[in-house]
């Protein structure tokens, strides 16, 4: 068997990176995702650290959610100062000292740090998707990205099904601790094979007029200058918020449905096998879907919004199961091409900052959202169903900005320019 050639089919070359850059990319999107512990995260804290539902609930969990807010819209300064590889050195240290404090901490006080640290580190894997930006050319924008989000997401199906399997043996939550940790001191290691890039750039252009502020605004400006780039980011977002709720209410469906299935760990592992396949083929689809212009993420979000309708009438266990995993591999699939797509479209070069402010406006869109619905209080059916008009809002927003901005260029498709020796009036398209 040609492994060679095998190799090369599962991953397409890029002329515009090295293979053994490559290898250093996917080692660390591999080991930074598998976390045999994450799944079994609150039982460890109310079993073995004697934290009630309650506290873990109201008074340390919410803390990572605060924590990633505010971290990912500063990711762009601290990347642009201190550069994007430091940036991801220091989150992959977090995100290690994020499991040994859940391991030997012991207070509340200690808990809540844990998530503060885990809302930096979750936030600093930003800085990672666009630092991969920098180092390849236009072409193969597509390529890395879908490369490194499939095997995010693939690690993280097996460190899922090895949580399991550990749980069915009834092992001591030392063994996920010690498993997670290795990963993640591989994780932090390859950090310092990543090639340096220089900040000195973006720092001089944000400060070239002498005041750091308006050069802060300038760049907002300009980064969101093109009439595409912001629909697409509308639309980045509106999903990502909306398909946050759909996961972080996903097991409370089911626990509706039927509270004695006991499969929900396995569906949440083939959701993200769901989403790996799809980060994976955006790769073939790129294409059509950048001729397509931004008709074709209409269409992923009316497909989001049909799906949640499923999800809130139809009570059947299995068929839940198979909404939420049709859900996230849709949304996987069309957020690895909108990423690329607002990159391709991104004039000055500034992608950490497209990256943290698209998925801070997602982050605030969530938060407000959740709270609307626990202060509505919504059966876990109706949820769905709201969930659904919200996807189905976005749609006809979506609809609308597609189609003015359509019209737009067909009506600037012929320019008007003075050529020739007689000055005869040609049309450039």
């Amino acid at each position: 068997m040609d492994w060679r050639g095998w190799l090369s089919s599962v991953f397409p070359r890029s002329d515009s990176i090295s293979r053994p850059l490559l290898t250093v990319l996917l080692v660390y999107s591999f080991s930074s995702q598998f976390l045999p512990i994450e799944p079994y995260l609150v039982p460890y804290l109310t079993t073995v650290k004697d934290f009630t539902n309650y506290q873990v609930t109201n008074f340390i969990f919410p803390v990572s959610v605060y924590a990633q807010l505010i971290f990912t819209l500063i990711m762009a300064p601290a990347s642009y100062y201190l550069s994007h590889k430091v940036m991801i050195i220091i989150g992959a240290f977090g995100l290690s000292l994020t499991y040994l404090i859940a391991w030997c901490g012991q207070s509340l006080v200690a808990m809540q740090i844990m998530q503060v640290m885990y809302g930096f580190a979750t936030s600093s894997r930003l800085v990672f998707s666009s630092y991969i930006f920098l180092l390849v050319l236009e072409e193969d924008y597509q390529i890395m990205t879908s490369l490194t989000q499939t095997v995010s997401l693939l690690s993280f199906v097996l460190a899922s099904e090895l949580g399991q399997l550990l749980a069915l043996t009834d092992s001591s939550y030392e063994i996920y601790f010690i498993i997670s940790l290795v990963a993640l001191i591989v994780s932090c290691a390859s950090t310092f094979l990543l090639p340096a890039d220089s900040s000195s750039r973006s720092l001089s252009y944000l400060t070239r007029l002498g005041n750091p502020s308006k050069g802060w605004t300038a760049t907002l400006k300009e980064t969101w200058g093109g009439k595409s780039l912001k629909i697409l980011s509308v639309w980045w977002a509106l999903a990502f918020a909306g398909v946050s709720l759909v996961q972080n209410y996903g097991t409370t469906l089911f626990d509706a449905i039927d509270s004695h299935s006991k499969f929900n760990g396995h569906i949440l592992a083939i959701s993200e096998a769901g989403g790996s396949l799809g980060s994976y083929c955006a790769i073939y689809i790129d294409k059509f879907s950048y001729r397509s212009r931004q008709f074709i993420y209409v269409l992923g979000s009316l497909f989001m919004g049909i799906i949640c309708v499923l999800m809130g009438v139809y009570t059947k266990i299995w068929g839940a199961y198979l909404s939420y995993v049709v859900i996230c591999t849709i949304y996987r699939t069309f957020s690895c091409l909108v990423s690329v797509q607002c990159g391709r479209l991104l004039s000055n070069g500034q992608f950490i900052l497209l990256f943290s402010v698209n998925n801070f406006a997602g982050l605030l869109i969530e938060t407000l959202l959740q709270a609307a619905v626990e202060v509505v209080g919504l059966s876990i059916y109706s949820q769905f169903i709201a969930f659904s008009g919200f996807f189905f809002v976005a749609t006809a927003i979506f609809i609308t900005f597609s189609c003015i901005d359509y019209r737009g260029d067909e009506s600037n498709k012929y320019v008007l320019t003075e050529t020739g020796p007689e000055g005869i009036l040609t049309a450039d398209t």
